[in-house]
């Protein structure tokens, strides 16, 4: 209440409802653990097609291990992984929003300096 008190003292509040919205969905669309898992997850197909179409090229200069279908597996794990964290435990809303209503003040005390 004393937050919509500081913010209400122009008349309107720094960020609309719409604007708090979008804010989290382009926070959360941008999270690092979804690009990441993602990432790992093309990669690790990438190299798991590449393991089983064509195992004896890798397996005589790795001394009889299939080294890129396993590094594929193990990107595929990592992957998915990453995906589940990032879906199990999303960023949390008031913090992207706090974090959005502090860029939005000091981004208006810059703009109020450059008036005068």
């Amino acid at each position: 209440m004393a937050e919509d008190t500081k913010a209400g003292a122009s008349g309107k509040g720094l960020l609309t409802q719409a604007e708090k919205d979008q804010a989290v969905k382009a926070a959360r669309r941008n999270d690092l653990r979804l690009l990441i898992g993602v990432l790992f997850v093309i990669y690790g197909v990438i190299v798991t097609i590449v393991g089983i179409a064509d195992p004896a090229a890798d397996v005589a200069k790795t001394g009889g291990i299939a080294i890129n279908l396993w590094t594929g597996i193990g990107m595929l794990i990592i992957g998915v992984l990453f995906l589940v964290w990032n879906f199990v435990r999303p960023l949390a809303a008031e913090d992207i929003i706090a974090s959005a209503e502090a860029s939005a003040a000091k981004a208006q005390i810059q703009h109020e300096g450059r008036k005068d």
